[in-house]
């Protein structure tokens, strides 16, 4: 997906929780859309991501609220633990919480869902569920097929964290529990 994609869905979440952002032109630097004080990096399925956490630390030492806007396929469990180490260490006091919103941008067909988790602590939550869910499908193996599928469960974890990822996106997308969590749109040409 499209970095200009990713950033049309995310305004169009904004506009409809009535906000106003501002949109930072091309090849100026700063981040992509700041509102009310926050600033947000929206990013296509292929970024830098070390030219990204160059972006979040400026961010955070000038803003009171940071976020990353990107799709489903740019995930990766590296990813998420390194944001999660970011969370951490740009807290201003030891005792104060400081949260990394996420937001994962998903395509079905012509329709586009968004949700947002408010810390990386929360979507961390999820990579601990993909394992989770799989215990029930190994215990009763036998010890040789449940090495092989262990095995092969690892080798994939990341294509399965990314596929359990869109699927929360695109089911709270569907039927948003609030319009701050989730969102659908239909886009026009981009």
């Amino acid at each position: 997906m499209k970095e200009d994609i990713v950033k049309t869905v995310f305004i169009k979440y904004l506009q409809n929780l009535g906000k106003t952002p501002k949109l930072r032109k091309k090849n100026v630097p700063g981040p992509d859309v700041i509102i009310e004080g926050n600033a947000y990096e929206c990013k296509g399925s292929e970024f830098n991501k070390v030219t990204l956490f160059k972006q979040l630390v400026s961010n955070a030492l000038q803003y009171s609220r940071i976020g990353v806007v990107m799709p489903w396929d740019a995930l990766d469990c590296l990813f998420i633990h390194q944001l999660k180490a970011l969370e951490l260490l740009i807290r201003d006091h030891p005792n104060l919480e400081r949260s990394v919103e996420i937001y994962i941008v998903v395509q079905e067909d012509n329709i586009y869902f968004l949700c947002r988790w408010s810390s990386v602590r929360l979507l961390s939550l999820e990579v601990d569920r993909v394992g989770c869910e799989s215990i029930p499908e190994y215990v009763e193996l036998s010890p040789e097929e449940k090495e092989l599928k262990i095995l092969e469960f690892l080798r994939d974890f990341d294509k399965k964290l990314r596929e359990h990822i869109k699927n929360i996106v695109v089911e709270r997308g569907k039927k948003p529990s609030n319009q701050w969590e989730a969102f659908s749109c239909i886009l026009n040409e981009v």
